[in-house]
């Protein structure tokens, strides 16, 4: 089930991919280096979800991050 889910989700990016690409004007090599990008980081990531559905999410490596940072301004807690 999880093999259809990611063929899905792949075919969706594809479409997406295939439909905007050629949109792009020539001349706009940043924009379509950020379209790549940001498309590849969300199939990764959704094919991430899928296969480690308790994947930690971004608030937590946040909060990782920032822990000792608040931890001086509120020693207590």
């Amino acid at each position: 089930m999880i093999i259809l889910k990611n063929l899905g989700v792949t075919l969706l990016v594809l479409l997406m991919f295939f439909y905007e690409y050629p949109r792009f004007r020539p001349e706009n090599k940043k924009e379509k280096a950020a379209f790549t990008v940001l498309a590849s980081a969300g199939w990764a990531l959704a094919m991430l979800l899928m296969w480690f559905p308790r994947l930690p999410g971004p608030t937590e490596f946040i909060n990782y991050v920032t822990k000792p940072i608040w931890s001086i301004f509120y020693p207590e807690g």
